[in-house]
Formats: structure tokens, sequence, C-alpha cells
């Protein structure tokens, strides 16, 4: 059988077990979940579906004696002790060049002998790897010596000591990476996606390039105007740190109570789980007198199926009052949840009502002191058009009119949209938390009656056994 890509059934032929038989679905599974795969004299063109395999369990990839003339896809591979890739057709290896090695931290041994990729000679390639991939042990089949570990690390000094540092940046940057990612997850939960941050927190910088604001500025530094426009910013970013304050707050408020809430939840659910254990182990235990009785009989002359009609009577009626004793307990739990959830709900509403009625404040605040601005710099502007043509003095006017006024309106567009977002998000988020709650409540619910339901449907086959 020849093979022109790697695939399941390449896995599944590759595996040395007895399960061959097995469907599809299963040798594609057990595939997935190889850490050893060796695919060697198997002319394999070339690997297309590395995916199929698990990164994370896969540490030995052994493709010796193919015709691969290209290797790709290993960037996931970074688990890997044992890489063989000997004796194929390797005029280059993608993604794989011997600094890129370097991120295979775990590579114990690497075999690449028998392709055209190698350089010459082959002492200074082999010197060159092991100062770049330090964790080898055989490289091509040899043993490497502490020896020649030594010479290599002293002869690539230079090199070594720039990827180390090169690493140590990377690494700084990766950290970096993660805690923006972080401050970003904290910023949606505090439904702050659409506001600003830092440097970025004059939204509205249109505003600040507008030709109007620009050339009065410009012209008038000297005349307290920056002054104004200092005031006017310094007031903006006053009110976006409150509003940012406000929302990391309720955050904080937020994830507290949904924090008490669950664990109030799961203190109720075990009282009521061991309640109802305590109801069935006394079940249990008058199950196992009933049995003594059948068994060890009375002795007073009364016919065993008389009195093994009464014993199950008492035992079916017992099974009754059982069945509504859990089912009982049930209800009373589901009524005590469904207040619990309420009550959390009426909490964290009103929590949310109080900061969108914060948010609308500071935003009202804020497009009446852009306005306010705005309005200096229209009259400012006006005021200082000199000139003898009327009709260009009004078309001077008119002009700051329209800018200032199609400012004005986009001002109040960015506005609204900004707090439309954050009360948006704020009303979406209480509603997916209490659809959420409800929901795992309702399946919660369900998968106790049924377990109940179960649990006397077993009883009631073992009472007609026990009368038959």
């Amino acid at each position: 059988m020849e093979f022109t890509v790697i695939n399941s059934d390449v896995g599944r032929f590759s595996r040395d077990d007895d399960h061959h038989n097995d469907s599809d679905a299963s040798s594609t599974r057990k595939f997935e979940d190889v850490g050893c795969l060796d695919l060697s004299c198997s002319n394999i063109l070339h690997i297309a579906n590395l995916c199929l395999i698990s990164s994370t369990n896969l540490t030995s990839l052994k493709l010796p004696v193919n015709r691969i003339d290209k290797i790709c896809n290993l960037d996931a591979y970074t688990n890997l002790v044992e890489l063989d890739l000997s004796h194929n057709h390797i005029k280059q290896i993608e993604n794989l060049q011997t600094l890129y090695l370097r991120k295979f931290t775990n590579l114990i041994s690497l075999i690449v002998e028998g392709n055209p990729c190698q350089t010459e000679p082959i002492y200074s390639e082999r010197t060159f790897i092991l100062s770049i991939v330090q964790s080898l042990l055989v490289y091509n089949n040899k043993t490497v010596t502490v020896e020649e570990r030594k010479e290599a690390l002293d002869t690539h000094s230079q090199l070594v000591a720039m990827l180390e540092k090169n690493d140590k940046k990377w690494k700084r940057m990766s950290v970096d990476e993660q805690l923006r990612l972080e401050r970003l997850a904290g910023r949606k939960n505090a439904f702050l996606d659409g506001i600003p941050e830092g440097e970025d927190v004059d939204f509205n910088v249109n505003v600040f390039r507008n030709p109007t604001v620009e050339q009065v500025l410009m012209e008038n530094s000297r005349y307290g105007i920056h002054n104004v426009y200092r005031g006017y910013a310094d007031n903006f970013r006053r009110l976006i740190t409150e509003i940012t304050e406000a929302a990391e707050t309720s955050r904080g408020i937020r994830a507290r109570l949904v924090d008490e809430f669950h664990c109030d939840l799961r203190q109720l659910i075990d009282g009521g789980v061991d309640e109802s254990r305590k109801c069935v182990s006394e079940f249990a235990e008058h199950k196992k007198r009933v049995k003594c009785e059948l068994s060890a009989g009375t002795g007073d002359g009364v016919s065993p199926s008389t009195n093994a009609d009464v014993a199950c009577g008492r035992f079916g009626e017992r099974m009754r009052v059982t069945w509504l004793t859990l089912m009982g307990h049930e209800d009373q739990l589901s009524r005590k949840i469904t207040k619990m959830i309420g009550e959390l709900r009426d909490v964290l509403e009103k929590q949310i009502v109080e900061f969108k009625q914060l948010v609308n404040n500071r935003f009202c605040m804020l497009q009446r002191q852009q306005n306010i601005f705005l309005q200096f710099i229209l009259e400012y502007a006006v005021s200082s058009v000199q000139s003898d043509d009327i009709n260009n003095r009004i078309s001077r006017v008119s002009q700051f009119t329209n800018d200032i006024s199609q400012c004005m309106e986009s001002q109040a567009s960015q506005v609204e949209r900004a707090e439309l977002y954050i009360t948006k998000s704020a009303s979406k988020w209480l509603d997916d938390v209490f659809d959420k709650l409800n929901s795992e409540e309702f399946q919660r619910n369900r998968r106790k009656i049924s377990e109940i339901a179960s649990f006397i449907r077993y009883q009631n086959e073992t009472l007609k056994r026990t009368q038959s």
C-alpha cells in the first residue's frame, strides 16, 4: 500500500497493537492520542495532516526512509523528545531552521542525516546544532559528549549569548502580552471595551483635529486659549476615569455577590443531598428488616403467603412514603434555590441600575463640557474674523459654524455609542447570568426527579419479585 499523506489510515497501520478492526472513528481517536508515531519506510511524499495528532501527547516522531522533500507544520509539537527525519529528500526544512529548533526544549534525539539540506562540513554543522539545541543527548545517532558540548558552546559563545538575550526579550514580551490580554478580559467584564484607557483616553480625538479648533489654538497660543483647552481635556479624563472606576467597582461587587451565591447554593444543595441520603438509608434499613422477617417466618400457624402479603404491603406503604418524602425534599430545595436566584437578581439589578445611572450622569456631563468648549471656540473664532469684505466675513463665519456643528454631532454620536455599549453590556451580562442559573437549576431538578423515579422503580420491581 502506498501512502502520499499522513492520515488516520497511516496512523492505524503504524501501530503495533491488535485493534486494527476497530471502527474508523475509534481508529482516528486512537491516532489523535498517540505519543509515539513511527512512519518509517511508508512511501510518504509529504506531510499534510500532522494536525490530526495531539500536539500535547506526541513526543516521538519518526519519518526516516521516505520521499519527503519538505518538512512543515511542526510548530505545535514543541514537546517532542525524539525527531527522526533521516534519509529523505528534504532540501528545505520550512519553519524548522536551526534557530527555530530552540523551541524544542525537550528534544533529546535529533536525526537529519541523509538529506540534501545538510551543510558541509558535517563537523561544523554538528557543533552549531549542539550550541543551538543544548538539550540534545544524541545527534545523528551519535552520543553527545560533555567535551563536545563545551567546545560547541565556546565556539559559538557570542551567538548563544545573543540568542539567550533574545529569548529573555521574547519572554518579557510574552508576559506583557498575557497581562494585556488579562487586562482586556477585565475591561470586558467591567463593560469597558468601548471606553479608552491610558494615553487613548481622548477617544473623540477628532475634536482636537477639527480645523477650527486647531486654527484657534495655533493663532492664539498667547491668549489663554490653551489653558481652556487643557482644562477641558483634564475634565474629560476625570469623567472617563470616574466611569472606569465605577465599572471596575461594579465588577468587583458583582463578582463577590455571585461567588457568595454559589457558595450558599453549594451548601444548600449539599444539605438537601444529606437529607435525602438519610431518608434513603432509613428506607434501606426497613427493607433489610422486611427481608429478615420473610426469611425467618412467624411460626404462629399463619400461612407463609399471608405473612409475605402483609410484609409486602407494609413495604409498599413505606416505599410510597419514601417517594413522597424524597419528592417533598426536592420540591422544597427547588423552591429555596428559585428564591435565592430571585433575591440575587434583585440585588444585582439594583446594583446595575445604580451603575447605569452613574454612567449616564457622567456622559451627560461630558457632553455638556464638550459643547461648552466647542461653543467657546466658535465664539472666539467668529469674533476674531477681520475682513473688510462682508461676504468674505459671512463665508468664514458660516464655515466656522458648520465645522463646529459637525464636530458637535460627531461627539454626541460617539458619546451615545459608548454609553449605549456600556448599558447594553450590563443588561446582557445580567440576562446571561440568570439564564444560565435558571437553566442549571432546571437541569438539576429534572436530574434529581429522574434519580428518585429510578430508585423507586427499582424498589418496586424488587417488591414484585419478592411477591412472586
